[in-house]
């Protein structure tokens, strides 16, 4: 079984009382573009394409080789940082449950050596958030990693892989709840926006587990997008002010990962946007442990002013954010980097050499 890779880095000496949130997410976008980066290397080197047609066994070997490649990179990318940061969910964790064994995944803990002063972080990572299209070289692979106050993101659980997931603009704050129904909460959102359902864009995953939203939504008249895999990049998009992007309303309703729900949900809090979620499994007996609805300071309690999200883009995502993948220039490589924290969702290019 391949194992979780934990780092912990040694001391160095810096004034770390001087360390703000500003030099933090300069740190953090380095290690997202050049985990992007090195991803990118390998899917050039081994020629994957879009046209392979891919065995089991190979697709597996496939996301081994992209998710190592990725945790070495970001864990060299964080070797230097000026800050303790604690690595407490990380997305390859639950390959246990689908595949038999552990994907390499990134834990521990990064900077100087715990208990001196100074700024201290909590980071969930998905060193590569759609393996599924990296190992095909097709659109929708981001390296991604949220940033929130010490002891101030929800850690992953050890009995539940899985989180439902109700996510809206900042408009729909305090009018969407998991309390209600899917067709209360749709039609806070026609009052709210004063539009027709069939103006209303709601984004579940395409799965069994989610019958019961896909029927409810369809009947109301939406217009559902059912996608295959991938809920992260539309759930910040949900997160957004619609006037922002002008893409239109979009909520994310039902069942998908739970690391990613963590990872979107310090985008939801720094966007004072709708966001609730509620831990999820099939099996009952450990369902029944679950009940409570988490609000998004339950997910993400720390302070706002802490909340940072990184997604650096391997791949293209030519659905959700138009972001360019990784390219080659000027004997560098060029990286699409989106950031979100309290200030907004910033789209930035950064050339490394």
């Amino acid at each position: 079984m391949a194992e979780k890779t934990p780092y912990i880095v040694k001391s160095f000496f810096v004034d770390l009382t001087k360390i703000n949130m500003d030099q933090v997410k300069k740190y953090i976008t380095r290690a997202t573009e050049l985990t992007a980066i090195s991803v990118y290397k390998l899917i050039k080197a081994k020629g994957f394409s879009a046209q392979d047609i891919l065995e089991e066994e190979e697709s597996l070997k496939r996301e081994r080789l992209i998710d190592q490649a990725g945790v070495d990179a970001m864990a060299t990318a964080l070797t230097d940082i000026p800050f303790v940061l604690e690595i407490v969910g990380s997305e390859g964790r639950k390959h246990v449950h689908q595949y038999g064994e552990a994907l390499p995944t990134l834990m521990g803990t990064f900077g100087p050596a715990p208990g001196g002063t100074g700024l201290k972080l909590d980071m969930v990572n998905d060193v590569v958030e759609g393996s599924k299209a990296a190992k095909l070289n097709s659109p929708g692979a981001v390296s991604v990693i949220a940033v929130g106050s010490h002891k101030g993101l929800m850690g992953t659980p050890d009995d539940i892989d899985y989180m439902d997931k109700l996510f809206g603009p900042p408009q729909l704050k305090g009018k969407l709840s998991m309390e209600k129904s899917v067709e209360e909460n749709l039609a806070e959102v026609v009052d709210t926006f004063k539009v027709k359902p069939s103006e209303i864009n709601v984004v579940v995953m395409d799965r069994d587990r989610n019958a019961h939203y896909i029927n409810a939504c369809q009947k109301f008249g939406v217009n559902l997008i059912l996608i295959k895999a991938g809920d992260f990049m539309p759930s910040i998009l949900s997160f957004m002010d619609p006037k922002d992007h002008q893409k239109g309303i979009h909520l994310i309703i039902g069942i998908g990962g739970f690391e990613e729900g963590i990872l979107a949900a310090v985008a939801g809090k720094a966007l004072g946007a709708a966001c609730e979620g509620r831990g999820w499994t099939a099996d009952p007996e450990i369902f029944k442990r679950y009940a409570k609805v988490w609000s998004v300071n339950d997910l993400v309690s720390g302070k706002l002013d802490d909340c940072l999200v990184s997604i650096s883009a391997i791949t293209d995502d030519n659905k959700w954010f138009d972001l360019s993948g990784v390219s080659e220039k000027d004997g560098g490589h060029e990286v699409t980097t989106l950031t979100v924290d309290k200030s907004g969702v910033k789209i930035n290019k950064q050339s490394h050499h």
